[in-house]
Parts: C-alpha cells; structure tokens; sequence
C-alpha cells in the first residue's frame, strides 16, 4: 500500500479500492495457509500403489486473460499395483516414490512437449485417499482402516475398537455378564455391611462395652469411603453409647440434687416437729393458768396461733418432700426407660436387619444363577479381567522395509499400506508378580 504524504486528502475511490484489497486478504490469507501446510504435507509423501490422487490441469490464455481448464485430463486417479496412473494424452506415467510436486511437474512437462506449447499449463496434484492400513492381532475389529497422516499406533487401535473382548458360546452378551457381576459385588458388599451391623445392634442389645464383629470383615473396605465396613460400625457404636451415657449422667446428676433436697426437707421437718412440741407444751401449761384465771385468755389465743402456723408450715416441708420424692421416682424411671427404650430400639432393628441379610442372600444367589446362566462364573470374569491387564507389544509389517516384521512404540506413527499386528506380550506378563493363565474356565 502507498504512503501517502500528511495532510494530502485521500479520494475516494482510492480508499474504496484500499479497503477492498484488505478485505480480500483477510478472506484469502487463511486458506492459503492451510493450502501452503496440505502441499506440504502431500510433498512429504511418497506415491506408492492404492494412492489415490487427484490431477488438476490449467492453462493461462494470454489473449483472453484468464485461465483454461483442461476438464478432459482433470480427475481423481488411482496408482495401479505397478506404481502407474493412466492419464489420457499422456499415457502410462510412473508415479511410484515420486512426490505430488514431482508427478505435476512431470505432467506439466510432458504435456508442453506433446502440445508443443510455448509454455507449459500449470499442473497440480493432490492425495486425496492414502493407501489403507490393515490391523490384526488382539483387537475388537481387525481389518483394514482408512489412513490419515500423523496416525498412530493406538489411534488405529482405538479406530478398530481397541483390545479384543472376550465373547462366549452361550449367546450373552458381555454387557450382561458385568452388569450380573457388578450386581453380584454389590449384594456381597450390602451383606458385608448388614453382618456389621448386626454385630453392633447386638451389642447394643446386650450393653455389650464393645462391638464383635466377625474375623472376615476386618478387611472389608467401603468402596464409598475407602475405610474398613467394621470402622464405619463402631464409631456409630461410640457415638450413641457416648450419647445414652450423657444422659444418665445428667439424670444422676439431677437425683443427687432431688436426693439432697429431700434430706434437707426431712431435717427442716425434724426440727419443726421439735418446734411445735415446745410450743405445745408451752401451750398446755398456760392453758390450766388460764383456768385458773392467773393468765387472760388472749396469752392463750397467741400461742394457739403460733402452734397452727408451725404445723402449716410442717405441711409444706412434708408436701414439698413428697414432690422431691416423686421428682426423684420419675428420674429413676427415665434412666431405666433409656436402657429399655436403647434395648427395644435395638431389637426392633435387629430383626430388620436379619430379614434384609436374608432377603439379600437370596437376591445373591439368584444373580449367580444368571451369572452362570450367561457361561460365566466369577473366576472366569476374574481370568478375563486379568487378561484386559495384560500387556501387548505391536509389531509393524511394511513393504520394501528389510525389517519387516518389527517393533513399535504405541506412540509411534504409522504409513499408508502398513499392517499393525497387535499381540500379547507374554514376556512382560511372565515377568509381572502374577504368571496369567490360560484357563479362563471354573477354578479348580
């Protein structure tokens, strides 16, 4: 673009024209870019049989000013098992271990010479399909795979279904089978869980100090939280023990005071008795003074009056017992109900409990039966499932390499016309801590 001098005004129709060219090359940059990187990745490959390819011819007219495409010779074109495309006005061309850029370059040449054009009309070639790949071996679906550059090992695995799945006789499916097993597992877990708490409902039934839990469950994990079944029980055990103990705690604590309150209003009423025998003796000897008219009767009004608000208040101290005492039966009562009701609680539940052991012991059964039912058994998925651990080795047969058969890395990228053999590798497995076996049928 121009530099143009400060201050000049631009035109219009020059600012037009300067727009468009930006926009054009924001639209066209991209696109050739990805044109620049496929040609670079086609001139990388070289042509071999199966290739497909595609020839795009053009010719520049000068007296027209534009270009001519030669829609006879244009087209996709397959290279023959001789390494050879067939090219109409051109003939047989060997195209084999030649690059794209050096087959157009040839086409462009040959052409100008059969044409006796002054210049020659700009070829181009592009791969359009590669030659396909094959995998065999330990796979799901072996056979022959559509390539791409850049493809890897485990991609073409990944491509034919990864690693072969063991299928049986019987017509199931695998699905069905792990969906049989994974039950399986899950009751065998759930009965786990229910044995441990039936050991701690027992304990607490019994106000056992601890919880027996049977010898096979201390290393039983929850698959949930990853802690043994027995832990998850006995703090459960803990808390509610450590709660029952809170409250007979508060409910002895609350007895000692009632215990206290009422010995103290035994006393009180001990010492009121005294008071109102004083005052009635007292009584008694200014009664016969008043007799005999030594004392006026108001002398005996008064102490009458003292003697009866001393037995009143005797009758509250002895009510006010009485309540304490009461007070103190109902505590008595709620500790023993705790224990009863903790007791009850337990009991109630552990007949629960011993029904669901029971009906899941019936539900296990009855998933083994369809396990078996299926061809499978426990030890054979377990063989199988050894089996999907073990390792494979892959092994490259390619033409023309004097290596063939070979090793390769799973990482490792693959060329059109390769056959990828995917094979256990047993050396590895033999020199794992566990020798796999080839019996896949019931343990012995």
């Amino acid at each position: 673009m121009p530099i143009l001098p400060l201050g000049k005004q631009v035109p219009s129709h020059r600012r037009n024209r300067m727009a468009l060219g930006c926009l054009l090359i924001g639209l066209f940059l991209p696109p050739a870019i990805a044109a620049d990187q496929a040609a670079a990745a086609n001139d990388s490959y070289r042509l071999r049989p199966q290739t497909h390819i595609k020839v795009t011819i053009v010719e520049w007219v000068a007296s027209t000013g534009e270009y001519k495409e030669w829609s006879a010779l244009n087209g996709e074109y397959s290279v023959s098992p001789l390494g050879t495309i067939s090219i109409p006005l051109l003939g047989e061309i060997v195209v084999a271990d030649d690059t794209t850029s050096g087959v157009a370059e040839r086409i462009s040449r040959t052409l100008k010479d059969k044409t006796g054009l002054s210049t020659p009309p700009i070829a181009t070639v592009e791969v359009v399909r590669y030659p396909m790949i094959y995998v065999t071996g330990v796979v799901d679906r072996p056979g022959e795979m559509e390539f791409k550059p850049g493809l890897t090992a485990m991609q073409a695995i990944a491509m034919a279904g990864g690693r072969e799945r063991k299928s049986n006789p019987t017509g199931y499916s695998e699905l069905e089978q792990i969906r049989y097993l994974g039950e399986l597992n899950r009751y065998e877990l759930l009965l786990k869980q229910l044995i441990a708490k039936r050991a701690r409902l027992d304990a607490e039934m019994r106000d056992l100090p601890a919880v027996n839990f049977p010898k096979e469950l201390a290393q039983v994990t929850d698959e949930t939280t990853g802690r043994p079944i027995t832990e998850s029980e006995n703090s459960l055990f803990i808390a509610r023990a450590e709660a029952l103990k809170h409250q007979l705690e508060s409910l002895d604590e609350l007895q000692s005071l009632l215990q206290n309150e009422i010995k103290v209003l035994e006393e009180k009423t001990v010492v009121q008795d005294r008071q109102i025998k004083i005052a009635q003796d007292e009584l008694s000897s200014i009664a016969s003074l008043v007799d005999t008219g030594t004392l006026a009767r108001s002398r005996e009004t008064s102490l009458e009056r003292v003697v009866a608000d001393l037995s009143s208040d005797k009758l509250d101290l002895v009510v006010a017992a009485m309540r304490a005492k009461q007070k103190l039966s109902e505590t008595q009562r709620d500790a023993l109900t705790l224990k009863g009701d903790r007791r009850t609680q337990a009991g109630r539940d552990l007949q629960e409990v011993e029904a669901e052991i029971e009906d899941t012991k019936l539900k296990r059964n009855t998933t083994m039966q369809l396990l078996e039912a299926t061809g499978a058994s426990v030890s054979r998925y377990k063989a199988l499932e050894a089996t999907a651990l073990q390792p494979v080795e892959y092994w490259v047969t390619r033409k023309g390499d004097v290596r063939s058969p070979f090793r390769i890395q799973q990482t490792a990228a693959l060329e059109p016309g390769d056959v990828l053999d995917v094979r256990y590798d047993v050396s590895a497995a033999m020199a794992g801590p566990v020798a796999l076996s080839t019996d896949t049928g019931q343990s012995q």
